[in-house]
């Protein structure tokens, strides 16, 4: 059986209002991350593995690079207009067709 499942894992801005906050951290355990379709909140009536994937995407652009600062706002507390972090090491220049671009949050 091939699905991709959705629901079961509500987005919200405190524990009792959902089990994962805006950048998709579990609430209680920090370091747990949901990025797949159970985070999706209602049936698009389209396929969902793109919404799934820029689900993924949004999520893993707030995640800090290696050694640097964690920008995003601390687990609990209400979404900051934090910068997405840009991969330190891309594999495509910056200019290229298939570079990735960050356009979340943009200022």
């Amino acid at each position: 059986m091939t699905a991709h499942f959705i629901g079961g894992c509500a987005i919200g801005d405190s524990a009792d209002a959902g089990l994962i906050d805006a950048y998709h951290r579990v609430y209680g355990y920090a370091s747990l991350h949901v990025v797949d379709g159970s985070a999706i909140s209602a049936d698009l009536g389209v396929n969902r593995s793109l919404t799934i994937t820029a689900q993924a995407e949004r999520a893993m652009a707030f995640w800090p690079n290696r050694g640097e600062a964690d920008r995003r706002a601390p687990l609990g507390d209400r979404m900051n207009a934090s910068r997405t972090c840009p991969p330190c090491g891309p594999l495509s220049r910056p200019a290229a067709p298939n570079a990735l671009r960050l356009f979340l949050l943009a200022r």
